[in-house]
C-alpha cells in the first residue's frame, strides 16, 4: 500500500516539478538581449555578420522576444524579428511562432532536455527549397545561442544558416 501512495505521489509531484523547471526555463528569457554571429541567406550564400537586440515580454510558461537583427555596418539592411513561445505542461512541448518583417509566421514546436530546446520549423512559403528547418536554443541564464539547420543542404547534409550568441546585459552594481 504504502508503495501504491509513493508511486501515485510521484505521479502527481513529479510532473508539477518538471513544469516549474520549465516555466523557470522561460524566465530565463525574460531580460533584454544584445548579440549577433552569421546568418547565410541562401545555403550557397557567404556569411553576413549581424548585430541583434531583443526585448522580451512574457507570463506564465510564455515569452515573446521581439527586436531587430542588423547587417553589421549596413544599417539600412535590418529585419524586424518576432518569437513567440510557450510552453505546454499537460503535454511537456514547446510551441509557437516566428515572425519576420511582419510576415506571414513560421510554426515552432518542440521540446527541451536541460538547457537545450529544440524546435522544429515550419516556414509558411519553402525556404532554400523546402518548408522545414531545425532550431536549436541553449541558454545557462546568462548567455543564449540560437542555431538554425537547413535539414537539407547540399548533397542532403545539414548546413548552418544561422548562428547567433546573445549575452544579458551585466548585473548594475
Amino acid at each position: 500500500m504504502k508503495r501504491l501512495i509513493a508511486t501515485l505521489l510521484a505521479g502527481i509531484v513529479v510532473p508539477g516539478l518538471a513544469a516549474a523547471a520549465d516555466d523557470d526555463f522561460m524566465r530565463r528569457f525574460l531580460v533584454p538581449w544584445s548579440g549577433g554571429g552569421i546568418v547565410k541567406l541562401s545555403l550557397d550564400g557567404s556569411p553576413w555578420r549581424v548585430n541583434c537586440h531583443l526585448q522580451p515580454t512574457g507570463g506564465e510558461n510564455a515569452v515573446t522576444l521581439a527586436g531587430n537583427c542588423r547587417l553589421k555596418f549596413i544599417f539600412f539592411l535590418s529585419n524586424d524579428i518576432e518569437a513567440k513561445l510557450r510552453y505546454d505542461p499537460a503535454s511537456a512541448s514547446y510551441s509557437g511562432t516566428y515572425v519576420v518583417d511582419g510576415g506571414p509566421p513560421a510554426i515552432l514546436s518542440g521540446q527541451r532536455k536541460d538547457d537545450v530546446l529544440t524546435l522544429n520549423v515550419r516556414w509558411p512559403t519553402p525556404v532554400n527549397g523546402h518548408p522545414e528547418a531545425t532550431i536549436v536554443i541553449t541558454n545557462d541564464g546568462k548567455r543564449f545561442t540560437l542555431t538554425t539547420i537547413d535539414q537539407v543542404g547540399f548533397n542532403g547534409r545539414p548546413v548552418t544558416t544561422s548562428d547567433l550568441a546573445f549575452n544579458a546585459p551585466a548585473p548594475k552594481r
